[in-house]
């Protein structure tokens, strides 16, 4: 069959390699000069189940929003407020009966996509930064509270987890400061750190060697109401597809508003700071999560990147001057770690965000229109598992784990 996908990001790049794999034709169209130039560019980089939660479940509502409004914990709003209408099915999704099964759901597909990564790294001899392991730092054992149906949902799925104390968190990441306050961390040793952007390049390149065509610099017009599966682009002959399948990111809302698809999507912002390792033995080995302020600091060979801060506006400052947090996780937990006074890389990415916090896989309702969005702050570890369903959905094969809960149905 003819399959167009729209967007190439790491959602969109694995999509076509697993139709590529199916013996479909390819045609991927970006709007960009290059591949992963978006939400895929300079992710935090976490992938497994362990690190896999939404801002969905019980008391968020009022935890969000606290802090949201007083603009703390790298929580901020810059111009309009969050639409009416987005924040009410917030609400609803927060206050549902079956939030445990929602995240029980996004750790079926993390640890699922992380299984489909393992087989395409070992299937095709790739080799990009990636370091084993993960923690969540922990200053108090309330912090430890806030992850209890997180941890419950984990051991009901056989995903192994530890909780340790100070000392054995130390043995896990010896170059925290000692000088900080830690009463001990969950430790995920099956979770790993990997560059999202440095994968997705690899994954081009096979795909691309395969027959995937890749059109950079082309933006998709927003697909027409009448012949949704005939793609548009200003200065190119319309093309007609069997099946077109939307992995935009935010882009998403845009390439389906002449469609009936009622799809809550919310931008919301975050940042990341990339520098060059000073000194190994002061560096993190592979990833830590400060529960406090919800910033990460991971490992990616030679160099180090601290991540966090939820936005929500258009902030008119440079990502250079927006990132002070960053550089106070990075310097509580591991200082002099990194040459942040050399060459820095400051980045912004947007992701999209759905209402009830789960991505949306599978078919829009419309015939051989398919959705890979909503992802959050999961894009990179949920991608090789997505994009390994669609093509199985398309191909007509029964997908290897249960979708329930990831559908268009539920909207």
């Amino acid at each position: 069959m003819k399959i167009a996908v729209i967007g190439a990001g790491t959602l969109g790049v694995t999509t076509s390699l697993e139709l590529i794999s199916h013996g479909h034709e390819v045609k991927v169209f970006e709007k960009n000069a290059g591949v992963a130039q978006e939400a895929s560019f300079a992710t935090a980089g976490f992938i497994g189940p362990g690190l896999t939660h939404s801002w969905v479940g019980p008391g968020m509502v009022s935890h969000i929003l606290k802090r949201y409004f007083s603009m703390q914990g790298g929580i901020k709003r810059h111009g309009v407020g969050i639409p009416a209408g987005w924040l009410l099915k917030w609400s609803k999704a927060c206050a549902s009966p079956h939030v445990e099964m929602k995240q029980a759901a996004m750790h079926r597909l993390a640890q699922y996509s992380q299984e489909v990564l393992k087989s395409i790294t070992e299937q095709h001899g790739l080799n990009f930064e990636m370091s084993a392991g993960s923690l969540i730092l922990l200053r108090s054992e309330s912090e430890l509270a806030t992850y209890q149906t997180h941890l419950k949902l984990l051991k009901q799925a056989d995903i192994p987890f530890k909780q340790l104390d100070s000392m054995e968190t130390l043995k896990v990441e010896p170059a925290l400061s000692s000088s900080e306050r830690l009463w001990g961390s969950l430790y995920f040793p099956n979770d790993a750190v990997a560059n999202c952007r440095q994968f997705t390049l690899l994954a081009k390149q096979i795909a691309e060697s395969q027959g995937v065509e890749f059109l950079t610099g082309k933006e998709v017009l927003p697909l027409s109401a009448n012949n949704p599966l005939m793609i548009q682009v200003n200065g190119m002959p319309d093309e007609k597809f069997d099946h077109v399948i939307v992995c935009s990111g935010i882009g998403t809302k845009h390439i389906l508003k002449n469609q009936s698809i009622p799809l809550p999507l919310l931008a919301i912002h975050g940042y990341t700071v990339s520098a060059a390792v000073r000194e190994p033995i002061d560096a993190p080995l592979s990833g830590v999560l400060d529960a406090s302020s919800m910033v990460s600091v991971s490992r990616m060979g030679q160099r180090i990147r601290v991540s966090g801060m939820f936005e929500h506006g258009q902030n008119p400052k440079k990502p250079v001057d927006s990132v002070s947090l960053l550089y106070k996780v990075l310097n509580d937990w591991f200082p002099g770690a990194a040459k942040t006074t050399e060459i820095v890389q400051a980045w912004k990415g947007t992701r999209d965000v759905l209402a009830d916090g789960l991505p949306l896989i599978g078919s829009s309702g419309i015939p051989g229109v398919w959705l890979n969005a909503g992802h959050g702050n999961h894009g990179w570890s949920f991608a090789c598992g997505t994009a390994r369903l669609i093509a199985d959905m398309i191909s007509g094969r029964e997908c290897e784990i249960d979708l329930k809960g990831l559908g268009i149905e539920r909207y």
